[in-house]
This record gives C-alpha cells, structure tokens and sequence, in this order.
C-alpha cells in the first residue's frame, strides 16, 4: 500500500512538471518580417489579455526587434515580452520587400526548422509598406490587424477574386516540387485602410514581379478558384460587364505549344451600352466579343509567366506527368494557344414578346 501511495504522489508531482499556466504565455497572433542596414527586423502582433470592457473585443499590441542573425531578431522581439511568447497560434506572416527580394531562401528555411512554429498560417507580401507598420494599424472596428487583413483577403476572393491566400507548409510544397513555383497576395496601405495590391510571384525562391490584381483574378479563373469574377468591355467609353459565374479551363502541353481549353458562362451586370440582350443576335455578338477578350487575358497572362519563368500553373509538372520527361522550365518557349469558349447565361432573359392579340 505504502509503494502505491508514492507511486500517486510521484506522478501528480511530475504531472504538472511541464505544465505552464495560459496567463503567462504571450500569444503571437502574427509575425512581420523585414530587412533593413543589414538586420532583420521582428515584429509580433500580440494578443493582449485585456479586453476593451466598453467595446468588447480584443486588442493586440505589438513588438519590434532586431538583429544580424534572424534567430537573434526574433528573440530581441520575444524580450521585450512580460511573458513568455506562443508561437502556435500565428496565423499571418507579412514579409517585407528586402526579404522577398534575396532572403526569402533564408526565411523557408528557418521557419521550416523551428519547433515553435506551425505551418498552416498564411503568408503575405508587403513590397511597397514596412510589415511593423501593417501589424500596428488598428482602429476601433478592427483592433486584430491579421485578422482584418485575413478577413478582407478571404471577402475579396468572394467580390474580385483578386486574392490568393495561401499558408506557409503550401507555399514550401510548390517552392520544393519539380515543375511547380509559387504565388501569394501583396498588402499595402492606402490612407490608413488596408488594400490588397497584385500578386507576388517567383521563380523558386527568386522573386520576380508584382502582377496587378486583373492578372490575380486570371490566376483564379484558371486554377478553378473563382466565384464570379468581373470582366468588364469599353465600347465607346461606356462598359459592358458580365460575371463569370461557372465553368472551367484546362491546359494541355505537348513540344511545340500550350493548349488552354474549357468553356466559361457569365451573368450581364452592366449594360451601359444599351445593347438589345435580349436579341439572339446581339447576345451571340457579346458572346464572341468577350470570347476573344477572355483569350486574349489568359494569353497575355502565360506570357507574363514565361518571361518570368514562373511556373505558378505547374507547367513543368503537367508534362512530367504526361510524358515521364523532366525538363522544368521548356514551357517558357512554347506557343499559345487560348480557346476557351465563353456564352452569357440565358437564364432569365426573354427572346420573344407574344403578340396580345
């Protein structure tokens, strides 16, 4: 009886060896990272334990560090801490322009080894802003700044579809595959509001460009996560406007071109033009009108790509599949060829009056 009771004893002393009470534990909600007179640069979105009694939500506070080495920076930040941080609830990293242009081999790198963290938050770009000065721009409506920055990532991909939000352990997947390259949403600051502006796009770890938000929302079209994006087309300074509501578009790659096929319906939003919808004629004209415009943006995008031997589509993926073959980057020199059908939804449009008499 007596060996029983110490075994008990033992085992509520050990119990609780590594146990750590939630209040003394900082919980980073976001990280920024920049680089700048050869320092990384470390600021923590931190949620703080006291609530707004008045208006009833969090708010969060942040801390900046610094330092040579990207360890050392993140842990000058963590210091500055009255508790101990917690990394496993991040869910946003911002990352500043110096470091998508020439370290961003070293930040995959680095968050790929750390225990701290997990590999399912999201990654963005900040080319035109410092990440510090995102994480601290709250207000009274938004007191979580990744939060409003996730929340309006997640809402435009449901408007535009200008977005592409992707997590971290996804971003590493594309970067290390054969045939494939990555791609992530940029944010900026426009008076104080944030905006997503284009999309960042790579060669490996290699930044290329920043392509505006019309060719993220071609991104979208063409990896099939879309939901209504607009297309809009001047006739004489007044716009047409459909909504791409259904459909799909795939590729095809042999040694001499890139087939882009599918079929895409739309819904009339604008019609400033005038135009008699509801004449089979006059519909079948918009149809091949917007037939073209859409090829021509799914044309002029992959060209984008090739010159930035890019491989965002999994081109070089797409044909090792097909053919065993393993030539990464033979895509950047193939021809074009975009011939996606596209016809404006009839649903709820009348096409012949019936005489009353």
């Amino acid at each position: 009886m007596k060996k029983i009771i110490l075994i008990i004893s033992l085992f509520m002393l050990t119990g609780c060896y590594d146990y750590q009470e939630i209040n003394d534990l900082a919980i980073i909600s976001a990280i920024g990272i920049d680089y700048k007179d050869d320092e990384y640069i470390i600021t923590l979105e931190v949620l703080n334990d006291q609530i707004d009694k008045d208006a009833g939500k969090l708010k969060t506070i942040t801390k900046t560090g610094s330092d040579k080495s990207l360890a050392k920076a993140l842990e000058s930040a963590a210091d500055l801490l009255s508790d101990n941080a917690n990394y496993t609830h991040v869910k946003l990293m911002i990352l500043g322009e110096n470091i998508i242009d020439g370290r961003f081999d070293t930040i995959i790198d680095f968050f790929m080894r750390s225990t701290y963290f997990r590999e399912n938050f999201y990654v963005i770009s900040a080319l035109d802003t410092e990440p510090e000065k995102i994480l601290e721009n709250t207000t009274t409506d938004a007191p979580v700044a990744s939060s409003a920055i996730i929340n309006l990532l997640e809402s435009i991909n449901y408007s535009s579809n200008s977005s592409v939000l992707k997590t971290f352990d996804q971003i590493v997947e594309e970067i290390l595959a054969f045939g494939k390259d990555t791609c992530f949403s940029n944010i900026t600051l426009d008076d104080e509001q944030f905006k997503i502006d284009g999309l960042s796009i790579f060669d490996k770890y290699e930044f290329k460009d920043k392509l505006d938000n019309n060719y993220a929302t071609i991104y979208n079209i063409l990896t099939g996560n879309f939901y209504r994006p607009i297309i809009s087309k001047d006739y004489d300074n007044k716009y047409f406007s459909i909504a791409i509501s259904a459909g799909k578009t795939s590729f095809d790659i042999d040694t001499n071109s890139i087939k882009i096929t599918g079929t895409l319906t739309g819904k009339i939003m604008d019609n400033e033009p005038n135009f008699p919808i509801r004449e089979l004629d006059t519909l079948e004209k918009l149809n091949n009108d917007f037939k073209k415009l859409i090829n021509e943006y799914l044309s002029d995008f992959i060209a984008i790509l090739q010159e930035n031997k890019s491989d965002i589509l999994f081109f070089g993926e797409s044909y090792y599949q097909k053919t065993r073959i393993k030539e990464e980057n033979f895509w950047v020199n193939l021809d074009i060829a975009s011939d996606v059908s596209f016809y404006i939804n009839k649903k709820g449009l009348i096409y012949e009056v019936q005489d009353e008499n």
